[in-house]
């Protein structure tokens, strides 16, 4: 076998594997539009440099048909290779969308490792899908002391509402909470025409549904703009677009320089 040969073998066997995994972590562990939310692109693509391109142009440089050695370099390789796999696997795991959690006026995207799961009540919200994380709603206590005990918890950098348990409901049993607290994209558009084109697209794309509506959801570099429909609003597109920022006046104030005033007269003079 030559090197080509070999090169080309190797990169088939990788792309297969790293094929399965992108499946994987696209459409089950991240599905749309939790990819970008989650920042997942930086470990991905470690996994994809060493897996996909690393391992055969190692081999590529390695292989020679009856080297000594060849099958120990070989093996080397591989064990790079899968160790990058298992590591970049398991991280992206770790990380995945496990709760989406509504809370006033914007979503919360958790892994399970930042929530405290023993704290859950309800069994619903123990119940993790396969493909998606878990919805939510948080809310403040009735209780004026408990009220105080979690802003008192916020200067000493506890967790809020939206990472205890104790305080979230079933998504579906108060989404009329988040409807309400949706706007719709055209709405979105008239307070941010420096990003009307970005809208545009979503509503084009979306042009059979007239119940789109927009919320904050923090991201883990950004903030953006998650598009939901549905009485039950879910998650069915995404804006890269801060809706909290709002675009500087075009239009230029001009200041008109200060007169210069004749002296005061000399009140004994």
């Amino acid at each position: 076998m030559t090197k080509g040969q070999a090169f080309r073998r190797h990169f088939s066997i990788s792309a297969a594997v790293v094929g399965i995994a992108m499946a994987i972590i696209f459409f089950v562990w991240y599905p749309a539009p939790y990819f970008q939310i989650a920042g997942a692109w930086s470990v991905v693509q470690i996994l994809i440099g060493v897996d996909l391109i690393l391992g055969p142009l190692l081999t590529l440089i390695l292989y020679r048909a009856g080297k000594p050695g060849l099958v120990f370099d070989l093996c080397v390789v591989a064990a790079i290779q899968l160790s990058a796999l298992v590591y970049g696997l398991t991280v992206i795991y770790q990380e995945r969308p496990y709760f989406t959690v509504f809370v006033i006026d914007r979503f919360e995207v958790w892994a399970e490792k930042d929530i405290d799961y023993r704290a859950i009540e309800d069994e619903y919200l123990k119940q993790k899908p396969w493909i998606g994380p878990i919805y939510a709603i948080a809310a403040m206590p009735d209780s004026d002391e408990e009220r105080a005990q979690i802003m008192e918890g916020l200067f000493e950098g506890k967790p809020d509402i939206d990472r205890l348990p104790r305080y979230w409901s079933p998504y579906q049993a108060h989404a009329e909470i988040v409807v309400a607290r949706g706007i719709s994209l055209e709405e979105l558009k008239a307070t941010r025409p420096d990003a009307a084109e970005k809208i545009d697209t979503v509503i084009n794309a979306h042009r059979d549904t007239t119940d789109l509506i927009g919320l904050p959801v923090m991201g883990k570099e950004d903030v953006y703009v998650l598009v939901l429909e549905g009485a039950i609003p879910m998650p069915v597109d995404l804006i890269k677009l801060n809706p909290w920022l709002r675009p500087a006046p075009e239009d230029d104030v001009s200041i008109e320089p200060a007169k210069a005033q004749a002296p005061a007269e000399d009140a004994s003079g």
